[in-house]
């Protein structure tokens, strides 16, 4: 799986993206890995207790997870997971 960080998000992993090889078979589980690499500072930006941050999207594979089942979705190997703060302006 790909992992893609935009704005702020990629300031806290350090990267634009990433190979995800270790096995997440939900977004949850990626989130808790994700923040067991990178820190408690992005896991904290992603999610708050065990739902998604107001302030994020996350993407997978183009589709936004609110629509699907949010930290519940399911992932696999050859899914891109793309994670954004969300964005104000005017």
């Amino acid at each position: 799986m790909v992992v893609k960080y935009f704005a702020d998000i990629r300031k806290l992993t350090g990267c634009e993206a990433e190979t995800w090889n270790a096995a997440a078979p939900s977004l949850r589980t990626l989130v808790r890995q994700l923040g067991e690499r990178h820190g408690a500072p992005l896991r904290d930006r992603v999610a708050q207790r065990e739902e998604l941050s107001s302030t994020i999207i996350v993407l997978v594979n183009g589709q936004n997870v609110e629509h699907l089942r949010g930290l519940d979705t399911p992932l696999g190997d050859d899914d891109v997971v793309a994670i954004f703060p969300m964005v104000a302006g005017g």
